[in-house]
């Protein structure tokens, strides 16, 4: 269970301990931020919260997961106010995203966006003095990308995250040597009742894995229940948005 710290607003910061498969000891206590699915439309007090909480927590990476928009057509507007909102926080930590069904793949072609986009691609970077793979595939057709292609690009000798919009692709892993999988788009289910949870998950996943922290066939995924909520209802009951911490911890 993640420890849930309340931020005096709409928010709520889950903080995870991830025992990662061949996670490096160097890279123990490793600190990603993980937001996803903002869709973006105003600048609401949840969005203002948001950016709020990540300007004063601690982390060394942050990874978004996708649905920067809510509407295809309206990019150019949820591009100009995902500029305003990671612009301010740019500087402090490598933020890296991939793009969800929601997302238009002209999205990333916008000049000034502070945040690199790993389309069907993956990056090496390093933290602590130490490489870490990035890959990520581009989801913006359901449950669509090259996720093999983009494996393969890859460096064996590092650990890798992967980021992909649907929770269902970790089931595609194969045995591929993935230390961590991110992915949002079901918005926790958006809605929860008492005692039975999410109603429906929005992928091929079971119910429980709607949100949180979970483990498919020795891999580690976390699945954010995001920022925002979309269509066809646009409420969250039970539910409230949320960044996650992930505090990574080498299995030896």
């Amino acid at each position: 269970m993640p420890d849930k710290l309340a931020q005096n607003g709409p928010l709520i910061v889950r903080e995870w301990s991830v025992i990662a498969p061949e996670w490096p000891r160097p890279l123990n206590g490793l600190r990603i931020a993980h937001v996803s699915d903002f869709h973006f439309t105003r600048w609401s007090r949840t969005v203002r919260h948001a950016l709020h909480l990540l300007g004063e927590l601690e982390y060394d990476l942050l990874l978004v997961t996708g649905d920067f928009g809510t509407i295809r057509r309206h990019w150019r507007h949820a591009a100009e106010m995902t500029r305003k909102f990671f612009t301010p926080i740019a500087d402090r930590a490598p933020t890296y995203a991939v793009l969800g069904n929601h997302d238009d793949p002209r999205f990333p072609t916008v000049q000034g966006l502070p945040l690199k986009f790993l389309r069907n691609q993956s990056a090496q970077i390093i933290v602590r003095g130490c490489c870490v793979n990035l890959a990520g595939v581009e989801q913006t057709q359901p449950r669509g990308g090259d996720l093999h292609g983009t494996l393969s690009q890859i460096a064996a000798q590092a650990p890798t995250i992967l980021m992909a919009h649907y929770p269902s692709t970790a089931f595609q892993l194969n045995g591929q040597s993935v230390q961590l999988v991110l992915s949002g788009h079901t918005h926790g289910g958006q809605i929860r009742l008492p005692w039975l949870g999410c109603i429906w998950p929005n992928d091929r996943v079971p119910r429980k894995m709607a949100s949180g922290l979970h483990v498919v066939n020795g891999v580690p995924i976390h699945v954010s229940a995001g920022i925002g909520a979309s269509l066809p209802l646009r409420i969250r009951i039970n539910c409230p948005p949320e960044i996650s911490i992930l505090k990574m911890v080498s299995s030896g």
